[in-house]
C-alpha cells in the first residue's frame, strides 16, 4: 500500500512571495520511497485580465475626483475670495428725495419761502485703511483654504494608499494560510495512514486536525479583517461598492527624501503654509480693528428747488463718528484680534514641531522595517524553508517525529506572514514620508 505526503513551497519574486507554488508529492511504499514526482504550477496574469482589475493609480484618481471634503473646501475658498473682492469697496451711496417745509394747511408749494423739493446724495467713508485691511484678512483666509484643499488631496491619496496596503496584507495572508490549510489536509492523511499502518500514533492525527482547525479559525478571522479593510477602501474611493477586482500586486512608491531634504521640504508643506496664511490673516485682522479706532465720516449733499422765482438752495454736510466709548468696544476688539495672532502663531510653531516629530518617527519605522525586510529576505525565509525541508527529510528517515514537522511548517508560515507584514509596514512608512514631503507621485 502507498502512503503519500504533499508539501508546498513558495518561491520569492522580487523580495515578495509570488504566485508560484512548487508541489512536491513524495510517494512512499512502506518505509522505502519508490519515486519523487515534481509538478510546477505557475499562475500567470495576462495583460487582458490585468486591464480589467482596479489598479492603485486608477483608484487614486477616483478617490480624488469623488472626495466631498475637497469639493467643500474649494467652495469655501471661492466664497472667501468673493468676499475679499466685495470688502474692498466703499458702501453704496444713498439718494434722498423729498419735500421740505411745505404748508400743512394749503399744501401750496409756492406759499412759503422755505418750501423746496430736495434731492440729496449721501456717501459714507470707512476709517482710513479699514477697507484694505479687511480685504487682506479675507484673502489670507481664502489662501489658507487653498492650502487646506492641497492638504486634503494629499491626505486622500495617503489614506487610500494605506487602506490599499492593508487590503493587500490581508489578501496575501489569506492566500498563505489557504495554502497551509492544503498542506495540513495532507498532513492529516499522512498521519492517519501512519496510524493505521502501525508506524504512528493517534496523537499525530489529533495534532494535525487541531492545527488545521486553528488555521481555519485564523482564516475566518482574516476574512473579517479583509472585508473591513475593503469597506474602508470603498469609503476612500467615494463609491457605494467595488465593481472591479482589485489588482493585488505589491505597489512601489518613490524613495523617501533624505533627512535634510525632508526637513527643508516640511516648511513648504500645505498644512504649514495654511497656518502661515492664518497668521497673515490674523495680522490683517489687527490692522482692521486698529483702523476702527479712527472715526469714519459721511458726506451729505442736497439741492433744494423752490418755486415763485425764488433762488434754489444748496446744502452740504459732513458727519463724523464720535468714539467716546472706544475702550469698551474698539479697544476690546483690537485686544481680541491681537490675541488671535498669538493663538495662530502658537498653533504654527506647535504644528512645525508636530511635522518634524512625525517625519522622524516615520523615517525610523521605514529604516528599521527595511533592515528587517532584508533580514527576512536573505536569512529568515531561506532558513525557515531549509528547516522545513530538513525536518521533512528527518521525518522520512524516522529520525524525528510528526510534531516537529508540524512545528517547522508553522514556523515557516509565521515567517512568511511576518515578511508580508514587514513589507506593508515599510511601504506604509514610505507613504507617510511622501505625504510629509507634499508629494503624490510614486
Amino acid at each position: 500500500m502507498l502512503s503519500y505526503l504533499v508539501f508546498h513551497r513558495q518561491w520569492k519574486v522580487s523580495g515578495l512571495i509570488g504566485p508560484v507554488v512548487l508541489r512536491i508529492s513524495i510517494l512512499r511504499r512502506t518505509r522505502i520511497y519508490s519515486s519523487v514526482v515534481i509538478s510546477l504550477f505557475v499562475f500567470l496574469s495576462t495583460s487582458s485580465l490585468a486591464a480589467e482589475k482596479l489598479s492603485l493609480d486608477l483608484a487614486e484618481r477616483i478617490a480624488l475626483k469623488n472626495d466631498a471634503i475637497t469639493l467643500q473646501a474649494q467652495a469655501e475658498q471661492d466664497s472667501l475670495s468673493e468676499q475679499a473682492v466685495a470688502a474692498y469697496s466703499w458702501p453704496d451711496p444713498k439718494i434722498n428725495l423729498g419735500i421740505m417745509s411745505i404748508s400743512a394747511d394749503s399744501l401750496d408749494f409756492e406759499q412759503e419761502a422755505m418750501t423746496q423739493a430736495v434731492i440729496g446724495l449721501t456717501q459714507a467713508f470707512p476709517p482710513a485703511g479699514g477697507v484694505g485691511a479687511k480685504r487682506d484678512q479675507l484673502n489670507g483666509m481664502a489662501e489658507a483654504k487653498g492650502y487646506a484643499v492641497q492638504n486634503r488631496q494629499l491626505l486622500t491619496v495617503m489614506g487610500l494608499r494605506k487602506s490599499w496596503l492593508n487590503v493587500y496584507k490581508q489578501h496575501q495572508s489569506l492566500r498563505l494560510i489557504n495554502e497551509s490549510l492544503d498542506v495540513f489536509k495532507q498532513f492529516i492523511s499522512v498521519a492517519q495512514f501512519q496510524y493505521r499502518a502501525g508506524r504512528g500514533n493517534q496523537h499525530d492525527v489529533i495534532r494535525a486536525q487541531l492545527e488545521e482547525s486553528l488555521l481555519l479559525d485564523k482564516y475566518r478571522e482574516l476574512e473579517a479583517q479583509y472585508e473591513a479593510s475593503v469597506a474602508m477602501l470603498i469609503q476612500w474611493l467615494g463609491v457605494q461598492q467595488l465593481h472591479d477586482e482589485l489588482d493585488m500586486q505589491f505597489p512601489s512608491f518613490g524613495k523617501p527624501l533624505g533627512q535634510l531634504e525632508l526637513t527643508s521640504q516640511l516648511e513648504r508643506h500645505p498644512t504649514l503654509l495654511m497656518r502661515k496664511s492664518r497668521v497673515a490673516a490674523a495680522e490683517s485682522g489687527v490692522k482692521y480693528a486698529d483702523a476702527q479706532l479712527s472715526p469714519g465720516w459721511m458726506l451729505n449733499v442736497q439741492y433744494g428747488v423752490r418755486g415763485a422765482n425764488r433762488d434754489d438752495l444748496l446744502s452740504a454736510m459732513v458727519s463724523f463718528d464720535l468714539p467716546l466709548f472706544s475702550g469698551k468696544r474698539q479697544g476690546r476688539t483690537l485686544a481680541a484680534r491681537k490675541s488671535d495672532v498669538i493663538a495662530v502663531q502658537q498653533d504654527l510653531d506647535n504644528w512645525r514641531r508636530e511635522l518634524k516629530a512625525r517625519s522622524d518617527k516615520s523615517r525610523a519605522i521605514y529604516e528599521r522595517a527595511s533592515e528587517r525586510v532584508e533580514l527576512y529576505h536573505s536569512s529568515v525565509l531561506p532558513h525557515s524553508e531549509q528547516n522545513t525541508e530538513a525536518t521533512l527529510n528527518s521525518y522520512q528517515s524516522n529520525v524525528t517525529d510528526f510534531n516537529v514537522l508540524v512545528r517547522a511548517r508553522l514556523t515557516e508560515l509565521k515567517s512568511q506572514l511576518q515578511f508580508v507584514k514587514l513589507n506593508v509596514e515599510r511601504a506604509t512608512a514610505q507613504v507617510e514620508l511622501l505625504y510629509l514631503a507634499g508629494a503624490n507621485e510614486k
